[in-house]
């Protein structure tokens, strides 16, 4: 088991998470300008109103502390900056999280491409960005 300061995995699993969900929120509402599209109407939802949805904003902190966490294990691997190590370690993520969750939605359901295209723009976006920010953290 990975031995982890638990400072810097509370306070990135947290600030991770925030910037996750505020670059995901954003970056779809920009999208959707674009390429009109309304997740909650999407087929397979749950609806908005459905209490177990409250957990589906939790998803930016699970993918925080798990980031937070995998980067504890793997930053011996990064060289340079914090930048640097953070954006290879945010394309790392992004590449073992983020499109194959991607390549899932696109090929299996039918959604608008507004959708997708705002999935891959954002996942890269909090990706990249969530590794700088947990590699600052954890200088």
């Amino acid at each position: 088991m990975i031995m982890m300061n638990t400072k810097k995995f509370l306070l990135g699993g947290i600030a991770s998470g925030i910037l996750i969900l505020i670059l995901g929120l954003a970056v779809s509402a920009i999208v959707a300008t674009v390429l009109p599209y309304d997740a909650a109407t999407l087929p397979g939802m749950r609806a908005v109103t459905d209490p177990l949805m409250t957990l589906f904003f939790l998803y930016p902190f699970v993918l925080g502390f798990v980031a937070t966490y995998v980067y504890g294990a793997v930053k011996g691997s990064f060289v340079g900056n914090y930048i640097q190590r953070g954006k290879k370690f945010g394309l790392l993520f992004w590449l073992l999280a983020g499109l194959p969750s991607i390549f899932i939605v696109f090929t299996s359901m039918d959604y608008p491409i507004g959708f997708t295209v705002a999935q891959i723009i954002a996942s890269v976006l909090y990706s990249l960005g969530a590794g700088m920010l947990i590699a600052r953290i954890h200088e």
